[in-house]
C-alpha cells in the first residue's frame, strides 16, 4: 500500500517536472519567435524610413525642380511680353513724334519768320515745359499706390496699416541695381544702375547741349526755306548712325547701313529738287547758307544728344525719364536767364514781350515741342536712337502734305522719288528694330534659363547634403 502510493507521488512529480519543460521549451520558442518579430519589426521601420528619406528627398528634388521650372517660365512669359510690349510702343511712339514734330516744325517756322524774331527766347520758353514731367510723374505714383492700396484691402478686407508716400516711392525708384552672380552667389552694384544725384550731375551738361541745338535749330529756321531746313536738320539720322557706332558700340549691320543709305538718298533727292525749284529765296533769305550751316550743325548736336539720352537712360524705369527731363527743363530755366540778360545786354537778341496772338502761338508751339521731347526721350528708353530717328525723319514728307493741303504748295517732281525712299526708309527701320528686339529678348530669356539651371543644381546639392547629415 505504502509501496503504491510511494509509486504514484513519482509519477506525478515526474508529470510535473516534464509539464515545466514542455512550457519553458515553448516560452523559450515564444521568446525567439518574438525577438525575430521585433527585429523583423526593426528593420521594416528602418527601411520605412530609409524609403520615406528617399521619398522625401526626392519629392523636395520635384518641388524645387517645379518651383524652378515655374519661375522661369513666368520669367519667360514676362521677357516676351515686354519684348511685344516694348515693340509696340516703339511703334507708336514714332508715328506719334512724326505727327507732332510736323505740327512743331510749321508752328516755329510761323512763330519765328513773323514779328516776333527772338530764337532764344522761343526755344527756352518751349524747354521750360519739360518740368511738367514731374507732374506728370507725381500724379502717375499717386495713381499707383492708390491702386495698390485697393488690392490690399481685396485681399486683407482691411485699410494697409502703413504705406509709401509719394516722395518715398519716387526716390525708391533710384536704388542702385543690384547684380546678383549665380556662380559665386555674390551681391554687386551695377555700374549702370542710376541714383538721383548721379542723373542730376548727367542732366546739366545734357541741358547745356540741349540749349545750343535748340537755339541753332530755331535761329537757322528764320534763315532758310522750312523745306530745306527741315530736311537738313534729318540728316541727324547719319551722325546718329555713326555716334550709336562709337559711344554705343553698335555693330555695323548690313541692313541697318542699307537703310541710312535709303534715307541719305531721299534727303539728297528732295534738298536738290527744293533748291533747283526755288527761283526767288535769295531776296527772303539772304543768308540761307548760314541757315543750313547752323541747321547741319543743330543735326550733329541732336544727334549727340539722342546717343547720350540712350546710353545714361537706356531700360530705364517710367520714373528715371521724367526725372531726367524735368531736369532738363529745370536746368534751362536757371541757365537761360542769365544768357537773356547777356544777349540783351549786348544787343544780339533784345528782349520784348509778344503781343497776345502771337503769345498764344508761342504757347502752343511749346506744349507741342514738350509733348515732341516726351515721345522722343521715351521712345529712346523703350528702343533704339536710330529708330527714333526714323520717325523724326518721316516728318519731311509729313511736312511736304502739310504744305500741299494748306499752304498750296506745288510739289516739285524731282522731290518725289526723295520721299519715296524716305518711305521705303523707314518700313525698313521698323522691320529691323523689331528683328532686334526680338533677338535682345531671346537673349534674356536664355541667360536667365542657364543662371536658374546653375541655381537649381546648387539648390540640389545643397539639399542632399542636409539629407545625408539628417540619415
Amino acid at each position: 500500500m505504502i509501496l503504491k502510493l510511494y509509486t504514484n507521488l513519482i509519477n506525478k512529480k515526474n508529470e510535473i517536472e516534464n509539464k515545466n519543460i514542455i512550457l519553458g521549451e515553448i516560452n523559450s520558442n515564444n521568446n525567439i519567435n518574438n525577438n525575430e518579430n521585433n527585429e523583423n519589426s526593426n528593420n521594416i521601420d528602418n527601411n520605412n524610413k530609409c524609403k520615406l528619406g528617399y521619398d522625401k528627398e526626392n519629392i523636395n528634388n520635384d518641388n524645387i525642380n517645379n518651383n524652378n521650372n515655374t519661375i522661369i517660365s513666368n520669367k519667360i512669359i514676362k521677357e516676351n511680353k515686354k519684348g511685344d510690349r516694348n515693340k509696340f510702343l516703339g511703334i507708336i511712339i514714332v508715328i506719334l513724334i512724326t505727327i507732332f514734330q510736323t505740327g512743331f516744325s510749321e508752328l516755329s517756322s510761323f512763330v519765328v519768320t513773323g514779328d516776333y524774331n527772338s530764337p532764344f527766347m522761343i526755344g527756352w520758353f518751349n524747354t521750360i515745359f519739360l518740368l511738367f514731367s514731374f507732374l506728370i510723374e507725381f500724379i502717375l505714383i499717386k495713381f499707383e499706390l492708390n491702386k495698390e492700396k485697393k488690392e490690399l484691402l481685396n485681399i486683407n478686407n482691411e485699410p494697409p496699416q502703413k504705406q509709401d508716400t509719394i516722395l518715398k516711392r519716387f526716390k525708391s525708384k533710384f536704388k542702385n541695381q543690384i547684380i546678383f552672380d549665380n556662380e559665386t552667389g555674390a551681391e554687386t552694384i551695377s555700374p549702370n544702375g542710376i541714383t538721383l544725384k548721379k542723373l542730376i550731375i548727367i542732366s546739366i551738361p545734357i541741358t547745356i547741349l540741349y540749349i545750343i541745338l535748340n537755339w541753332l535749330w530755331v535761329l537757322s529756321l528764320s534763315m532758310t526755306e522750312t523745306s530745306i531746313a527741315t530736311a537738313l536738320y534729318q540728316s541727324a539720322t547719319v551722325f546718329c548712325f555713326f555716334l550709336s557706332i562709337i559711344i554705343l558700340k553698335e555693330k555695323i549691320r548690313i541692313l541697318k547701313s542699307l537703310s541710312i543709305l535709303i534715307f541719305m538718298g531721299g534727303l539728297v533727292g528732295i534738298v536738290v529738287a527744293t533748291t533747283t525749284t526755288t527761283t526767288d529765296g535769295d531776296d527772303k533769305f539772304p543768308n540761307a547758307i548760314l541757315g543750313d550751316i547752323l541747321m547741319i550743325v543743330s543735326a550733329f548736336l541732336w544727334g549727340l544728344y539722342e546717343v547720350l539720352t540712350s546710353k545714361f537712360i537706356g531700360d530705364a524705369n517710367r520714373t528715371i525719364v521724367n526725372t531726367y527731363m524735368g531736369l532738363i527743363g529745370l536746368f534751362n530755366l536757371i541757365i537761360g536767364i542769365p544768357i537773356i540778360i547777356i544777349l540783351n545786354f549786348i544787343k544780339f537778341e533784345l528782349f520784348k514781350i509778344p503781343d497776345s496772338y502771337t503769345f498764344i502761338m508761342i504757347l502752343v508751339n511749346a506744349i507741342v515741342g514738350f509733348s515732341v521731347l516726351y515721345l522722343i526721350v521715351w521712345g529712346l528708353s523703350v528702343t533704339s536712337p536710330l529708330f527714333v530717328r526714323s520717325g523724326e525723319l518721316m516728318t519731311i514728307p509729313s511736312t511736304l502734305i502739310f504744305d500741299i493741303l494748306f499752304k498750296k504748295m506745288k510739289l516739285p517732281l524731282l522731290a518725289i522719288p526723295g520721299y519715296i525712299l524716305i518711305v521705303i526708309g523707314f518700313v525698313l527701320s521698323v522691320f529691323i528694330e523689331s528683328r532686334q528686339i526680338k533677338k535682345k529678348e531671346k537673349l534674356k530669356n536664355q541667360k536667365g534659363e542657364n543662371g536658374n539651371e546653375k541655381n537649381q543644381k546648387k539648390e540640389n546639392q545643397q539639399f542632399n547634403q542636409f539629407s545625408e547629415i539628417n540619415l
